[in-house]
């Protein structure tokens, strides 16, 4: 069916015409793992759902290179796997055409299965020990921290946009999640930072035709203390993106995207007691440099009132990690919106 009776029938139906004619198009939102990079019109209302699923696993590296042995001969535990996933609640609205204000909480979960070194099997902390070939596995969720932002957009004709964004992150998420054995997690497995961050970013495209160019840079860094009460930070982010995306119809586009990640050391340390058995124990064995490779594709339901549906999967091209670390395996971006 012609894309614009489609729109017709939905202004006879109830929905707002000039809402349907302004959201005809299936790439006016980023691929589904880049955020503050579209605005709103006055007075609109978006809910949206994303969750991003991240693994890491198999060897230990260290910089780019697999670990030699004897930088791996002191931990009794190595990681299996670790699985993320990171739900977020997406509610933004538009006091002005060229102000979008969001708010964004998020429900995270992890699980982690370990076994014991082969290199050695001494105690895996002061409390416990496990014989050879032994594994063992734990998990954490919880309501993460809270991601206020503002979005302004700088300029804007035809074929050029430029968005500025200033975020927020509350610290709303449990940064003391403790094990079965009475000792903090492990650092990464913390479900909040413990501290107030800043979350600027700036975002550019450029559209010509079925065509679209997108480019943002993002950081991540603490506006007070730099450590939480715990005694530690998780480190600044900063991060580049780039995508290119094709309209083949009004409603399905389809992109391919490059990101940079750079991301400091764990700072400072566990005030408590807590082990030191494997490399996730250790705060040098965070952070580093990483370069994705992803293919996504966004759709648009107008048959469902304008709902958008997008799906991004991302693999790493280069990996440069700080200390030892295993890889991640792969990324996995979804979406869903509905604007109002």
């Amino acid at each position: 069916m012609n894309f614009k009776i489609i729109l017709v029938t939905l202004c006879f139906t109830g929905l707002n015409c000039s809402y349907a004619l302004a959201h005809s198009r299936a790439d006016l939102h980023a691929p589904a793992g880049v955020m503050y990079e579209h605005m709103h019109k006055k007075g609109e209302l978006m809910l949206g759902y994303n969750i991003q699923s991240q693994q890491q696993g198999g060897r230990y590296y260290s910089g780019s290179h697999l670990a030699a042995s004897n930088e791996m001969q002191n931990y009794s535990m190595l990681t299996h796997k670790h699985q993320m996933y990171m739900h977020m609640l997406h509610f933004m609205y538009a006091p002005t055409d060229n102000l979008t204000l969001t708010l964004m909480p998020m429900y995270m979960s992890m699980n982690m299965s370990m076994q014991t070194n082969p290199q050695q099997t001494d105690s895996v902390n002061d409390n416990e020990h496990m014989a050879h070939g032994s594994s063992a596995s734990h998990g954490v969720s919880g309501w993460g921290d809270t991601i206020l932002s503002a979005s302004y957009r700088a300029f804007e004709d035809d074929r050029h946009q430029l968005i500025t964004t200033l975020g927020l992150s509350t610290p709303t998420g449990n940064y003391k999640k403790y094990g079965p054995d009475g000792n903090p997690v492990h650092y990464g497995m913390q479900i909040g930072a413990g501290v107030w961050q800043a979350i600027p970013s700036i975002s550019y495209t450029y559209s010509v035709d079925n065509l679209k160019i997108g480019l943002q840079l993002l950081t991540r860094q603490p506006i007070f203390n730099r450590l939480n009460r715990l005694g530690y930070y998780a480190g600044d982010q900063r991060s580049a993106t780039a995508w290119l995306s094709y309209l083949w119809n009004p409603s399905l586009s389809t992109s391919v995207r490059i990101q940079y990640n750079n991301t400091d050391t764990i700072q400072g340390h566990y005030k408590s007691s807590h082990n030191h058995g494997s490399p996730a124990d250790i705060q040098t064995n965070y952070g580093g440099e990483q370069t994705f490779a992803g293919l996504g594709i966004n759709t648009l339901l107008p048959t469902a009132g304008g709902l958008r549906v997008g799906a991004e999967y991302m693999i790493p091209l280069h990996e440069n990690l700080n200390g030892v670390q295993q890889r991640t395996g792969h990324i996995l971006n979804m979406s869903i919106s509905k604007s109002f």
